[in-house]
Formats: structure tokens, sequence, C-alpha cells
């Protein structure tokens, strides 16, 4: 089968979209299927394991600021697209972002038929998304309505579907996945020492990128919390533009305690997944974070909020703890049970790599594939 994955960013551009899609068309390309993303971004692979094509669509300077909808933008955006399929000519569309990318294939004439996965900013309500930026509900609800399967990735991603007006027989409910081989295997990593703190000191791990539906400074004050309760434990926060918190760190006493790591990528980045003791999300939004998944993949219980994504992956009492967003004093003592209990610690852990298991990106891809 000949695979069209048409996304507006990708690769080397970092963030969950792009790892999703990179994750996919790696998967499809295992299967035998012949792949071609097509993005804004990068007209040929980046990433070492790329095993699939890449082709660069154009679009107008000023369509991220007047709406990648409006006039010129939309149509000049679309031939370009077209130009590509025309050539590709592919048996099957998955298309990343029901605004803009879907929005570009329902507008087409003649509509191609296609799947579509929301990653967020897509149909969030909140002031960083599409919806509000650019006032989309009608196209984003079109893109989604004319597609062969709205994709879900969520049970609340289905919620904000359906309350757009996109029908219930249209969404597909299929979370994102996560590479089980790539989060187990040995690694040749030491955390501990790469942080300067003793080794049989605990580590709360958090990873991401700063943003304000990260919350980090909810976490940091519950993990303020933590630390004087508890002198042997170290907070790691691994991503990028994440000093903006050190003013917050020096407040609270946490010097020393708290380690900023920057982007950890490669064996890094799993290593420090596999010698954390436990996984700590305090965001305030999500759609489906992947780094719960990779969290879950190496055994790690979790302690997150009760939010889209972390809801549906986190068992409450079984693999981590679900707690409420910016509920300082009950994150800081679900950290502590956890740190205080190694049987349960390990207990959960393992509960979580065996539901891991479900994730696997090549059940997910397959399941993609069921709409074909």
């Amino acid at each position: 089968m000949k695979i069209a994955v048409l996304c507006p960013s990708f690769l080397p551009s970092v963030g969950g979209m792009e790892f999703v899609v990179h994750s996919l068309a790696v998967e499809w390309g295992k299967q035998g299927h012949e792949v071609l993303v097509v993005n804004l971004v990068s007209d040929e692979p980046t990433h070492p394991e790329a095993n699939y094509a890449v082709a660069r669509f154009k679009t107008l300077r000023g369509a991220p600021r007047f709406g990648f909808h409006r006039f010129p933008f939309s149509a000049y955006t679309r031939r370009s697209i077209d130009r590509i399929l025309r050539e590709f000519e592919p048996d099957f569309i998955s298309a990343h972002m029901g605004y803009p990318a879907a929005h570009w294939l329902e507008s087409a004439r003649p509509r191609r038929d296609y799947v579509v996965t929301s990653h967020g900013r897509d149909i969030t309500l909140f002031d960083w998304g599409f919806r509000n930026q650019y006032r989309i509900e009608r196209q984003l609800r079109d893109a989604l309505n004319y597609s062969k399967g709205a994709i879900a990735i969520s049970s609340h991603a289905r919620r904000m579907m359906e309350d757009l007006g996109v029908d219930p027989e249209v969404i597909q409910d299929i979370p994102n996945g996560v590479d089980l081989d790539r989060f187990r295997r040995s690694v040749d990593f030491d955390l501990r020492n790469e942080l300067g703190v003793e080794s049989d000191t605990r580590v709360i791990l958090s990873v991401g990128r700063e943003h304000p539906q990260k919350d980090y400074a909810t976490g940091l004050r519950a993990f303020s919390r933590v630390a004087q309760a508890d002198e042997k434990v170290h907070y790691v926060i691994a991503g990028r533009e994440l000093e903006i918190h050190r003013p917050l760190v020096d407040e609270l006493g946490l010097v020393g305690r708290v380690s900023f790591s920057g982007v950890l990528q490669g064996e890094a980045m799993v290593g420090a997944y596999q010698q954390s003791d436990i996984f700590f999300s305090p965001s305030i939004w999500e759609m489906m974070p992947l780094v719960v998944l990779e969290s879950m993949a190496t055994g790690r219980p979790a302690v997150v909020t009760n939010i889209s994504g972390s809801q549906d992956l986190v068992l409450d009492g079984e693999t981590g703890f679900v707690v409420e967003p910016r509920d300082e004093e009950g994150l800081a003592r679900a950290l502590l049970e956890l740190l205080q209990d190694e049987a349960k610690r390990e207990r959960f852990g393992e509960t979580a790599a065996r539901r891991a298991d479900d994730y696997s990106w090549d059940r997910i891809s397959r399941r993609y594939l069921d709409l074909a």
C-alpha cells in the first residue's frame, strides 16, 4: 500500500505530533508499505531511523499570521499539496491536525479520502489553540466530519470533537503509541553520575519543554513540600527553555535539589526514564502525552494530573496516582507515598509496563490501517 502522511510540521522540528507522525511512518515502512510524509518543514528525512520518503509543500508567507484557510493562502497550499499527491498516488492518506492539514484536504476538489488525527492545538479552546486564534470552528468541524475517520487519541479528545459537532460515528478511538524496544533496551548512561547526586538518591523525573500547559511552577512547589520531608530525593526536569524557573527554585530553597537538564536525546533520554524512581506530570492540559507512555514502557510509576490522556493512561492506585491539577498538597502527598514505599513503586511500575504493551506502535499503526 502507498501511504501519504500529511502534516503541517515535521522533524527536525520537535514536538509530540512530529514524533507521532515519524513513529507511524516507521511502523508502516516496517510492514512493507511505501510511505511519503508531506509537510511544510523538510524535503528530506532527518531522523536516522527514517525508512520513508519526505516531500515538502509550500504555502505563502503570511498564512500563519492571517489564517491558513483564508484566500489566497489556502488555495495556493492546496495546489502545492495536490501536485505531490497526484505524483505519488496514495492508497491511504493520514492527515495530522484537523486544522490546517485536514482542512486543506476537505476543501480540495475533487476531495480525496483521508483519516485525520487531532493532536490538541487544532481543537483546544485554550488561548494558544487555532480555534481561538483563527475562529475556524466551521472549517474544523467540516474537515473532521468529511473524513473517513476522525481519530481521537484520548477520551477527552472524543468529547471535544462531539462538542464541536462531529458525528460520533465518524470518531475513531485510537491512542498514541510507544516504541517498546527503544525504551526497554539497555543503555550506557548513568543519570545520577550526570546529576552529581549520590547513588542512593531517589529521582523524580518530568519531561517536556517549557509551556504554560506544563505548569512546572506547581510541580516545583509540590516538590518543595517533598524535599522538606525527604532529604534523599532530587527533581529532574528535562526539556527546553526551563531556566525561566530558576528564580522560583531559588525562592523555594531548592538549589541543589532540582536539575534542569535541557533536552535529553537518544540513550540519555531512555536512561533518564529507566533510572528515575517516579515519573511526574503536573500539567494542566494535554491531549495524549507521549512522555507518560514512555515512562510506562520503562516500568516507572507515575504521579499525574487528572487531565486528558493522563487520566486514560494512568490507573489510579494501580500504576500511579492521579491528582487534580494545581493541587500542590495532593501532588506532594502522592509523590511522598511512592517515595516512602519501595514495594508499591515496584508493583505499580510492573503493572505500568504490562499496560504499555497494549500501546506498541506496531499495534496502534495497524489500527489506523483498519480504516483504509
